[in-house]
């Protein structure tokens, strides 16, 4: 039924763009933007004109602001939350949303094409439903297959670092026509690009007590291990390391998480997805969908598309913005630690981060502080910080521990206080007022309270 309708879609699309503009519209993180080059490629390939706007959100007031004359509107990686208030547009044109969002107030309508697996009872990244979209308009897409893998693990898909569901399909399908190769290996980030010592640093799921957020005891563990982290060509990276290092490594770490008592000592190992035609520092799919995250949230997307559709030529650029990016990361999260920008809450934690940091970044500070040692306990997340438009943005995460839907938390909230809200069961956001910023801590952290009260009854 599914694999039909995105056919049934795609040919309806196919006459719709005929002797037309497309103006795309996509969103700034990994997923948003490999999607969005996705439909770039395939339009290129129908010769379909197209322009193309990359945004931090889809608010009611960019809707509003929308100027359509004759053009097909497109949307990926959005829209779906949306639907009734695009409704309007689609009286003066055709609409079109690939999107992995929940859905909100969808009614019929012959000019919104509307595709978005949860209508399925599946769940996937948008990037994965627009590789089968463009695969219908052109099998000749089919090469986009790695760019839907790095949009899926953008949007961490592979959860514990193992793609499943229908985007394991996807996977299989680049694994057999030689796009993408499969792997067994340690959970590190930075294979290609980080020095080993950073890797083991910087890894925070997995955990490595007294090892992660050390550099110097990260060197330590390295030589007293035996495994050199330089040689003349420079430093070594994980992809360096022999199969006997790497099981000495190995053996290292888990024992470290042992001494600690760590549930799931031994869960240090996942699947690496490397890409095989791509230049070596965006051969590993982790490090291409971090590389694009640091384009779009610093706000050059256009780098990151370009990079998709293989203008290597912005590779030193990308490079340094992905530099500024790590350096921003690691600032803001010096200062979470040391200015007490953590409120504790009876039910939740808050990030308040007020003005110090742009409104681009307080979803990756939120999600690096969830998998983090700095949360005492185990409970939900809500980063927040105020915008240029005197609003606050709201970025909310969920630990595996603990089952809430956080979208459907975010827009009960905001029924009552007023803005907007979005995303995912475990990944959602929000924009309210800045005046309503005690209320919304109050609320959301009763409403948690309450839901946890109720599942420990149930």
């Amino acid at each position: 039924m599914f694999l039909e309708d995105v056919e049934k879609c795609a040919n309806e699309f196919r006459n719709l763009v005929e002797g037309r503009k497309v103006k795309l519209i996509s969103h700034h993180d990994a997923d948003g933007i490999t999607s969005a080059a996705i439909i770039a490629k395939a339009l290129l390939r129908c010769g379909v004109d197209f322009e193309m706007k990359i945004v931090k959100q889809l608010t009611s007031n960019l809707i509003q602001n929308l100027k359509v004359e004759d053009e097909v509107l497109m949307f990926t990686d959005l829209g779906s939350g949306q639907l009734d208030r695009l409704a309007d547009i689609a009286r003066k044109t055709d609409v079109v949303v690939l999107d992995h969002h929940e859905i909100v107030n969808f009614k019929e309508t012959g000019n919104i094409l509307h595709l978005n697996p949860r209508m399925y009872g599946m769940y996937f990244s948008a990037s994965i439903l627009t590789y089968v979209f463009s695969k219908f308009l052109d099998p000749k897409n089919v090469d986009c297959v790695d760019l839907a893998i790095v949009g899926a693990v953008g949007d961490e898909q592979d959860e514990k670092w193992e793609m499943k569901g229908f985007a394991r399909e996807i996977l299989e399908e680049g694994v057999r026509i030689g796009k993408i190769s499969l792997q067994k290996g340690l959970r590190l980030y930075g294979r290609y690009s980080r020095p080993l010592h950073k890797a083991l640093e910087y890894s925070f799921d997995p955990f490595i007590p007294s090892i992660s957020g050390s550099e110097s005891n990260a060197v330590q563990l390295l030589a007293e291990l035996g495994i050199p982290i330089r040689t003349e060509e420079g430093w070594r990276r994980l992809k360096d390391l022999t199969e006997e290092e790497e099981r000495k490594l190995a053996t290292a770490i888990i024992v470290e998480r042992l001494k600690l008592s760590l549930e799931n000592a031994h869960d240090i190992f996942g699947e690496i997805y490397t890409i095989i035609e791509r230049p070596e520092r965006i051969r590993d799919a982790r490090e291409f969908a971090t590389l694009l995250n640091a384009c779009g949230r610093l706000g050059f997307p256009d780098i990151g598309i370009r990079l998709c559709l293989g203008d290597y030529s912005v590779m030193t650029t990308a490079e340094n913005l992905m530099e500024e990016y790590r350096r921003r990361i690691g600032e803001y999260l010096e200062m979470i630690r040391e200015e007490n920008c953590l409120r504790k809450g009876e039910n939740a934690y808050f990030l308040m981060m007020k003005d110090r940091v742009p409104d681009t970044m307080i979803g990756t500070l939120t999600s690096i502080v969830t998998s983090s040692n700095i949360l005492e306990e185990k409970k939900p997340i809500f980063g927040m910080v105020y915008t240029e438009e005197n609003k606050i943005k709201i970025s909310a995460r969920v630990p595996p521990n603990i089952d809430l839907n956080l979208r459907d938390i975010l827009c009960k909230v905001v029924e009552k206080i007023g803005g907007e809200a979005g995303g995912h069961e475990r990944a959602a956001g929000a924009l309210i007022d800045k005046s309503m910023e005690e209320d919304f801590v109050y609320i959301i952290d009763s409403k948690i309270g309450e839901l946890l009260a109720k599942e420990r009854k149930g």
